[in-house]
């Protein structure tokens, strides 16, 4: 799976049967059915291309026109400090950790 330029090892005793290729089976599939293969097929060609992309990073990223983003964290409307309740509990969490590590060395 990791390793695709390995061979498919196949073992002589392994079989299997065909059901779809059987004479019982029906020779066409109804227009829905058809819809719905499509359908599948799209998306299992989409995920396939994620996953080429998540197994190779060295891939470039294609970048869309369309694709934009905002930034909520530094925008003009963000609180330009933090408030002081916020600012006192983070001093409060820095002393305690301070003195954790005091102990921890001590």
């Amino acid at each position: 799976f990791a390793q695709p330029e390995k061979s498919v090892e196949v073992d002589p005793a392994s079989f299997a049967r065909n059901y779809f290729g059987r004479p019982s089976a029906s020779a066409q599939e109804d227009e829905e059915d058809a819809e719905e293969r499509e359908a599948i097929l799209a998306e299992a060609k989409a995920l396939k291309k994620l996953a080429v992309d998540f197994a190779h990073p060295e891939r470039s990223v294609g970048v869309d026109a369309t694709a934009f983003g905002r930034n909520y964290f530094s925008r003009p409307s963000a609180p330009a400090q933090e408030d002081e309740e916020d600012a006192e509990e983070r001093e409060a969490i820095l002393a305690e950790a301070k003195e954790l590590k005091k102990l921890a060395v001590d």
